[in-house]
Order: C-alpha cells, then structure tokens, then sequence
C-alpha cells in the first residue's frame, strides 16, 4: 500500500564517503554531507552490447565526468550542464531509506548539485508517472525539510529539443579556438541574420565559425528559436549587452 506516512525521523541517508566507505545516517543529520562532490554509490552497469561510456556525460562547467545509468538521466545531465547556475553535482551519490509496513523501501535521485547557493536533490521524470513514483517524491520532500534541501525534477529533453541540445553539447568547448575569434563572430549578430552569413562576415573558415557560433549559443551569448531544427541557415541574434 502507498501513501504510508513517513517522518523525517523514518529516513536514513546511504553514500559513499570521501574515503570510499559507505555510510548510512539519519537524514536530519544529512544536511552538512557534501553529496554534490561524492563518487555515485554503484557504477551504472551497461547493459548487454552496449558500451558504458555511451551514458558517460562530461560537466564542463566543473569538469566533472558524470556516469548515468540511462540515456534519460544522461540527456537530463546535458540540461544541467548548460544551466549557469549549476555548479558541482554528481550522478547518484546518495539512497534514501525507510520501512513502512513491515517492508523496506528506497529511492534513489538521479543527481545532487549545488544550484545557486543551494543543495539540490533532482530526480528524472520516468516515461510513465505512477503511483510508486508519487509516494516517493512525497517521501523526498519530508526529507529535504529535514535536511535543508531542494528537490527539482527534470523532464529530459525530447524531439527537436534533443537534437538542438546534442547538437549545442558537441561545441561546448570549441577546438583551434584563437584568442578574439569567439568576440569577433559575436560581433556580427549585433541584429539577426542567418549563422553561416555571420560567419562569413567574420571571415572565419565555415566549419571552425559554425563550431564556434554553435558554442556561443551553448554560453547564450547568441540566441536562436531552438524549437526548429538548428542548421547553419538558421537565425541568431546576440541581446543587447551580451556582445561585449
């Protein structure tokens, strides 16, 4: 039966330490545990013929290597990457614990970061949102008041959405990046126009301009409609005192 109710003093807290021991605590002596910089508690195991690295996902902002345990949690990672907001995070670093009913039960959020000041405790949405996953959200919210936490869920990113976002990862870090290039193309979308021209009137090669424009919308010193289909035609602009 779901829906037993849970008190924060029903919840303990699993990780691994800094020194690789696991430890369990109560969660209302959880809200000093630097979670956001602790290894995950298990290495995602792939599954059969599928290769690990594929749901590997590298923080550049904090260059951090993330491993997830499914292409959700992986494309979710992608979103906090590019939030400025986001600073250190790991994937998985702590389980939540409790009994009701004679049974044992567990969940386990998909990320731990550090947002704006703030611990935040984020889980990935499933495909089908059920009962279970309800009880359980109910269950993290007594527990981030215990322990001083924020809790967010992530919807992964979808369609066109994904195919932009993938797109914009790749060109995080630009290569033969020369010093000034990057202020130098961001100077030509002072008004829209289409990448490719900007790149030309940068006079840089096509295909280090695009790479570079492309990394200039991932920082959001360029802008563009991301819910159609980034190409070099489409239209970018940079806002008013973003250029600089």
């Amino acid at each position: 039966m779901l829906g037993i109710p849970v008190s924060a003093g029903d919840i303990a807290v699993l990780y691994v330490d800094r020194f690789g021991r696991r430890r369990e605590v109560a969660v209302t002596w959880a809200a000093e545990v630097p979670f956001e910089q602790l290894a995950p508690l298990d290495r995602p195991i792939p599954y059969p013929g599928r290769q690990s690295f594929v749901t590997n996902a590298w923080a550049s902002a904090t260059d951090q290597l993330l491993a997830c345990g499914s292409l959700r949690q992986q494309h979710c990672a992608i979103l906090l990457d590019r939030d400025p907001a986001v600073g250190l995070r790991s994937a998985g670093p702590m389980e939540l614990r409790w009994s009701g009913q004679g049974r044992r039960h567990s969940v386990r959020p998909a990320f731990v970061a550090s947002r704006a000041g703030q611990r935040e405790v984020i889980c990935v949405q499933p495909e089908e949102v059920t009962d279970q996953w309800r009880y359980e959200q109910e269950v993290l919210t007594v527990a981030a008041a215990a322990a001083g936490w924020q809790i967010r869920v992530l919807v992964p990113p979808a369609g066109v959405e994904l195919d932009n976002l993938q797109l914009l990862y790749a060109a995080r870090s630009p290569r033969w990046l020369t010093a000034g290039q990057d202020q130098v193309l961001a100077e030509q979308f002072t008004s829209p126009r289409t990448i490719r021209s900007g790149v030309r009137a940068a006079a840089l090669p096509l295909l280090l301009g695009l790479d570079l424009a492309y990394h200039l919308i991932w920082m959001r010193r360029l802008h563009t409609d991301t819910s159609i289909p980034l190409t070099p035609s489409s239209t970018a602009w940079a806002c008013a005192g973003e250029v600089a």
